[in-house]
């Protein structure tokens, strides 16, 4: 019995115990399977001809894309057995852009990517991430819908898209993935997300991330405009200045190189400036206590080895944070794409291309599921290195 197997016999029972059918749960382990040994694009078809011939391939697609089964159970049952094994140091908001042929998959819409230059067809969904020091794994995730797909009657009857949803900007999506668990997420760990998205109005989010009662911390453009709370930097003005002339006028306030993250990737790291500030859209109000306003924020420069290049600037609300604890914060973003190369992107989270809103949605959840199961195998066997496990 292969590592995979030994371990859906042991949590399929507990992963899938919300399926009320039993062929249905008995098909929820072959799917999961397939995702986790079937080389190449985790299509329908691939996986039916890896696991037992091309007749599996309509239950697979009937099973994802038509059946009625709720998948939120399963995210919170990975969550139920993934937080105590690999208990997190905090959450990590991540996109998920996917270019797409046509526009017949669920929530395509046009999108710029900066990476390309271009305006393409695309899917944009937002991950919850666990990120532990035994490994970062994702729990939930949302897709986005654009107005185009919330107000065609016809295309959303057809995505089956429920009277739910409604339009979203990416950090409310971003938010409600958080939102959709968090009754299930031990303790108040913070949220780390980078706001750094082309059209991401930055104010706003944090504005939506304190009203919902989320710790943050959030990586934003060098342009935004904040007030200085901080009495020793002289020369900025009363007024909002932006973080680069906040960040310069500070450069002297240095941090000592910590703990860059989960599994100690990546150069080491400095804080290489802090400044209490506040947004332009709340009024600076001293306490007379000399204690910080709810308001208050704390804006960072990190940096590596690499020299100014490599700089990032975040905004936190972790106040009474030390040096480490930040820059262990800031870290945490890139254990998380290391395990989407590594695993997620790996075993098909991109790879249902169906116009079923509850098909894109079960398809996630289920890639979850693998991950979380992939995670396992690897403290047991080392299963992620070898050749058949997880092969693109």
């Amino acid at each position: 019995m292969s590592g995979h197997d030994e371990l859906l016999r042991e949590l399929g029972t507990q992963l899938f115990a919300s399926l009320p059918r039993s062929d249905q749960r008995r098909m929820a382990l072959t799917y999961v399977r397939g995702l986790l040994t079937t080389r190449g694009r985790k299509s329908f078809r691939n996986m039916a001809l890896s696991l037992g011939g091309p007749r599996l391939e309509q239950s697979l697609h009937h099973f994802v894309s038509c059946s009625a089964w709720d998948w939120a159970p399963v995210a919170r049952a990975v969550a139920d057995i993934m937080t105590p094994v690999a208990p997190p140091s905090g959450w990590v908001l991540r996109n998920l852009v996917t270019p797409r042929e046509g526009d017949s998959t669920v929530g395509v819409h046009k999108r710029f990517l900066a990476g390309r230059g271009q305006v393409v067809n695309a899917q944009y969904a937002v991950g919850l991430w666990a990120a532990s020091p035994r490994g970062c794994y994702p729990l939930a995730w949302r897709l986005l819908l654009p107005p185009e797909w919330l107000e065609d009657d016809v295309r959303r009857t057809r995505a089956s898209i429920p009277d739910s949803r409604v339009h979203e900007t990416p950090v409310e999506c971003a938010a409600e993935a958080y939102l959709s668990l968090a009754a299930e997420l031990r303790g108040a760990l913070p949220v780390v997300m980078d706001l750094c998205g082309p059209g991401i109005d930055t104010a706003a989010a944090v504005h939506r991330l304190r009203s919902a009662g989320i710790p943050f911390m959030v990586r934003v453009y060098r342009t935004l405009r904040l007030t200085v709370l901080d009495p020793t930097l002289r020369g900025l003005g009363p007024g909002p200045v932006s973080t680069y002339q906040i960040l310069a006028a500070a450069e002297s306030l240095r941090g000592q190189p910590a703990d860059p993250g989960p599994r100690g990737e990546g150069p080491p790291c400095t804080l290489a400036a802090a400044v209490r500030v506040r947004s332009p859209h709340h009024p600076v109000a001293h306490a007379p206590d000399g204690s910080h306003d709810p308001y208050d924020l704390l804006l960072l420069r990190t940096r590596t080895d690499a020299g100014r290049q490599s700089d990032e600037v975040w905004l936190t609300d972790m106040l009474d944070a030390d040096s480490a604890t930040l820059l262990h914060m800031t870290a945490l973003p890139r254990g998380v794409d290391d395990a989407f190369v590594r695993v997620t992107e790996r075993i098909g989270i991109r790879d249902f291309t169906g116009r079923s809103y509850g098909g894109w949605n079960r398809h996630t959840t289920l890639a979850s599921a693998a991950h979380a199961l992939a995670l396992l195998s690897d403290e047991r066997t080392d299963l992620l290195n070898s050749p058949v496990a997880l092969t693109t």
